[in-house]
């Protein structure tokens, strides 16, 4: 009897599994395997879309043709998804899949134009129709991400860029804390919530819309600009202090005790510093919904997006040297004071009675 069968009889001998569970056979793969089948994959797709378009380099012009072919590589995608479980399969699909939503992006753009709010919609919608439709992880984050940038587009033309953040952030939120109350769908979810996360650092971190004001010809005047950074950053900070709440209430902790009071007071100073220093909000956010889920990987994300948006402060040209030394200063001090408030409290044994 192998350790792992030794292990599920002592768990079903103390009734913490049924007696008649069956262990996971399946073979994992190495890295470099997985690597190598994906590479393998791509290199595939690239030497067929290159002999495909070399073929078909005459109908290309044709929009209605770019949009037919664009339509039938995705639901070829589909189909090659839907193979047995295989790291080649896969990236061959998601290969296809991305040249089909190119295709069919250009024919759309190019009969429409690129400042249509209903054509950034529709776009968003298939993107949100292709991430809860095609059987792939790593495709759902794609898609996701897509989704998430088709629909900041939107709202931009809407003239309320400054909102989606927040809304974005809410959703992510949302998602993570949920992560096991849809059973049925926990993978689907998971990794529309990783596209949605990876959307929401690259929107916090990059002026991703500088072409669609070149596009209109003008800018937002600065004083509008102004008054959505103050506006998408306060509510980044109220989202930030109802992830603090929910986790106090989830961990049944009384909110009028010691520890409650400073966590919320330490958030809204986080969230308050992020005025000043864009992004510090959601990077905050991250790590503490990868800390609470014990997820390494959005833990991480957290941390790196924390140090991109501190970097980027930092080399600003709006402040000095000086001034942005001193800001990181403060928040770097007023946090480490936190952190003793909290290892005082625990010395003090006040856990034994909060």
């Amino acid at each position: 009897m192998s350790n792992n069968q030794q292990f599920i009889k002592q768990l079903a001998e103390q009734q913490l599994v049924p007696a008649d569970v069956k262990l996971d056979h399946e073979i994992h793969t190495p890295w470099y395997i997985k690597v190598l089948l994906a590479f393998a994959g791509w290199l595939a797709a690239l030497f067929f879309f290159g002999f495909f378009a070399a073929g078909l380099m005459d109908l290309m012009d044709s929009v209605v043709t770019r949009a037919v072919i664009g339509t039938g590589l995705l639901f070829s995608a589909y189909f090659i998804l839907r193979a047995p479980k295989s790291q080649f399969f896969e990236h061959l699909g998601l290969a296809v899949s991305l040249n089909g939503q190119v295709l069919l992006a250009w024919a759309l753009f190019e009969h429409f134009g690129h400042t249509d709010w209903m054509l950034w919609f529709t776009c968003a919608l298939l993107q949100m129709a292709l991430a809860w439709l095609m059987p792939s992880f790593l495709h759902r984050v794609f898609s996701s991400f897509f989704a998430a940038y088709a629909l900041s587009v939107v709202m931009a033309l809407w003239s309320i860029a400054a909102l989606f953040s927040s809304i974005l952030m809410f959703i992510c939120t949302w998602l993570w804390l949920r992560e096991f109350s849809f059973k049925q769908h926990f993978q689907r979810l998971k990794a529309i919530a990783y596209g949605l996360t990876i959307a929401m650092i690259m929107i916090k971190s990059a002026n991703t819309l500088d072409w669609l004001w070149m596009e209109q010809g003008q800018a937002p005047q600065t004083s509008h600009l102004m008054l959505s950074a103050w506006l998408d950053e306060g509510l980044n900070c109220l989202i930030l202090l109802y992830l603090a709440w929910h986790l106090l209430q989830r961990y049944q902790v009384n909110t009028h005790s010691t520890p409650a009071i400073i966590t919320l007071v330490a958030t809204l100073f986080i969230g308050l510093a992020s005025m000043q220093a864009a992004g510090l909000a959601v990077a905050m956010l991250i790590m503490v919904l990868g800390f609470a889920a014990s997820h390494r990987v959005l833990l991480g994300l957290g941390v790196l997006s924390g140090l991109f948006y501190i970097a980027k402060y930092y080399y600003s040209l709006e402040l000095s040297l000086t001034q942005k030394s001193l800001s990181l200063l403060i928040l770097g001090v007023i946090l480490l004071l936190f952190s003793k408030l909290f290892a005082l409290w625990w010395l003090k044994g006040g856990h034994s009675h909060e």
